[in-house]
């Protein structure tokens, strides 16, 4: 995915979090058509792309919380 975001091999297992990858691939280029070319449309994408990844957090950290709980120390 990039320089913060390393691609990873259990991302094609977990479907949420493939998901936030791509909402925050496709929030990438909204926001910067947003800044760059003013684009009133992009902004209102990027929005909703942030709404849906604070949803997608929710879940995931769940789905985190839950496999912690399955690991044997």
């Amino acid at each position: 995915m990039g320089k913060y975001i390393p691609d990873r091999d259990f991302v094609e297992e977990e479907p949420t979090e493939k998901r936030i990858r791509e909402v925050l691939e496709d929030y990438n280029k909204n926001i910067w058509k947003f800044e760059v070319k003013d684009s009133k449309a992009a902004g209102v994408r990027a929005r909703n792309n942030l709404l849906e990844l604070y949803n997608l957090c929710r879940v995931r950290r769940k789905e985190i919380l839950e496999r912690k709980k399955q690991i044997v120390w």
